[in-house]
């Protein structure tokens, strides 16, 4: 949650470096992957991108992933591993869960979770992480096709108009 701010208003201080994202979402073939108890109550936190969010939601670009399958995983992960950097297992739980393979944040602490082997099946479904370190080459590699999850099938783009609306 801690880069919804930063990627959806473009007044934040690191926006530029989340713009990207947001124009995959809204231009591109993009969509945001949400699921799990604890993801909705961080979101409903977040009272100034509730109204847009459900604006996406109504464009299709959001994917809703089965919230009792996030919470059991987010269980399993948490008996798994007690570590006190391991503060974002429903993060964690989403992308095995969804099979997500794009995650963007700013906790630095995360990404060794995010990428924990025994947790994924494959390191080829380790999500690619975009990252106030990355940079545009970077970013415009990871927001493309062949990183779009079979849960966000099918990705069609937005018609212009709609998708000039959704821009913030």
């Amino acid at each position: 949650m801690n880069v919804i701010p930063v990627v959806f208003d473009p007044s934040s201080k690191n926006h530029d470096i989340y713009k990207p994202v947001l124009e995959w979402v809204i231009k591109g073939k993009g969509k945001m992957v949400c699921g799990g108890s604890k993801y909705w109550e961080e979101l409903s936190r977040l009272k100034k991108f509730l109204s847009y969010f459900n604006e996406l939601n109504k464009a299709g670009k959001v994917v809703k992933v089965d919230d009792n399958l996030v919470d059991e995983k987010m269980r399993d992960l948490m008996n798994l591993c007690a570590d006190k950097d391991f503060d974002d297992p429903h993060i964690a739980a989403l992308l095995i869960v969804s099979g997500c393979k794009v995650l963007c944040s700013e906790d630095e602490r995360s990404y060794d979770y995010m990428r924990e082997k025994k947790w994924f099946a494959s390191s080829k479904k380790f999500p690619k992480i975009i990252k106030k370190t990355s940079s545009k080459k970077t970013a415009a590699n990871i927001l493309s096709e062949r990183y779009i999850a079979d849960c966000c099938m099918p990705c069609l783009k937005l018609k212009k108009k709609q998708a000039e609306l959704l821009m913030p």
